[in-house]
């Protein structure tokens, strides 16, 4: 089983997000014709396999969309090659290397059944934009009891990730014909917005700091108003990212934002991506600071998948490294790939064996 050219053929075969039909057809047929039965969900692929007994079940999800390219490649990022052993192209490293590692990994635990459980795959579609993949599939299969996310993250073990809240404030005024301002009663949401958002810092932290994860912030992002130049606004609307560690919460961001908005409402609009928790005594936190050799497990700001698992012990990690991600000429090592194949079998192991 070839690991490198599985990456090869993944990279080279474009998976923007909601375009992940291609990939989703290839990776399943790879691993369909390794014996492993797959359910297709749209574009999103999920699988099981049964060990020798029954018994807990792990869960190892990651995903098969990519951004778009953008601009600095100095190749065509899918036309690519392995070169030096280090593959240059789009996804190398975010994520197709992880998918690459846990598909060889559940071929190879299926093939060699020394452990006890129910071993699940997730190749989740849309991560980059909304997350649906891995909904659909955990409607499908269920919550495991216990789950990994690939992620590039140098084989860091990812215990903590902070969440995303978003919030948005409304200003009502009073609108009128722009020639008429004097004359006629009005009241200009803009400028009343912009009086409110004039008193905020440049951004805030609501509450505590968190030990991995340090402190949330939230900072104002958008500002709409008006629609044509010679009417007052009605109406002005702002809204504001929130990436909050635990256990601070969207209510607790309302609590702090309301008392400098004295003239909007605050109320918010998604809450969807929660953070995540898992105990640094966890046994799948000790199992994979094992297999990846480090001695304790770190935060991350950065969003995935790993946001849907509210309730289940969960680590973030993986070959590659996060600061590749969604820059020009992102790429892998064909080592990183190696270490990242031996971390998930030895990590799948040890938990099934705890």
């Amino acid at each position: 089983m070839n690991a490198q050219s599985l990456l090869l053929d993944l990279v080279r075969t474009p998976s923007l997000s909601r375009n992940e039909a291609e990939i989703a057809t290839y990776a399943c047929d790879w691993l369909q014709t390794r014996g492993i039965p797959v359910k297709r969900l749209g574009d999103t692929l999920v699988a099981e396999i049964q060990g020798r007994a029954p018994g807990r079940t792990l869960l190892l999800n990651t995903h098969l969309d990519t951004v778009p390219a953008g601009e600095g490649w100095v190749e065509d990022p899918w036309k690519v090659d392995w070169k030096n052993d280090q593959l240059t192209g789009l996804g190398a490293n975010d994520a197709k290397g992880c998918a690459t590692a846990m598909m060889v990994t559940m071929v190879d635990l299926a093939e060699n059944r020394d452990w006890s459980g129910k071993l699940q795959l997730a190749l989740n579609a849309t991560e980059e934009v909304d997350n649906k993949g891995m909904e659909d599939a955990l409607a499908e299969i269920g919550m495991p009891d216990a789950a990994i996310t690939g992620e590039p993250t140098g084989l860091q073990v990812v215990r903590s990730q902070a969440g995303l809240v978003v919030l948005q404030a409304v200003w009502q005024g009073k609108s009128c014909h722009a020639a008429h301002v004097a004359r006629v009663d009005n009241s200009n949401a803009m400028l009343a917005a912009c009086r409110d958002l004039a008193t905020l810092p440049a951004w805030l932290e609501p509450g505590e700091p968190h030990v991995l994860l340090g402190n949330s912030t939230l900072v104002a992002t958008t500002l709409n108003s008006g629609e044509r130049h010679n009417k007052i606004p009605c109406s002005a609307v702002a809204l504001f990212d929130a990436r909050l560690v635990p256990p601070t919460d969207a209510a607790d961001c309302v609590a702090e934002l309301q008392p400098y908005l004295t003239s909007a409402h605050v109320r918010i609009r998604s809450e969807r991506l929660r953070a995540i928790d898992t105990a640094a005594k966890d046994p799948l936190v000790v199992a994979a600071l094992t297999a990846s050799g480090n001695t304790e497990a770190v935060g991350s700001t950065t969003l995935s998948d790993m946001a849907l698992l509210q309730g289940v012990p969960a680590v973030k990690c993986g070959p590659g490294e996060t600061a590749r991600s969604h820059t020009p000429n992102e790429f892998l090592l064909a080592q990183e790939l190696e270490n990242g194949i031996h971390f998930y079998k030895d990590c799948t192991r040890s938990w099934f064996s705890s």
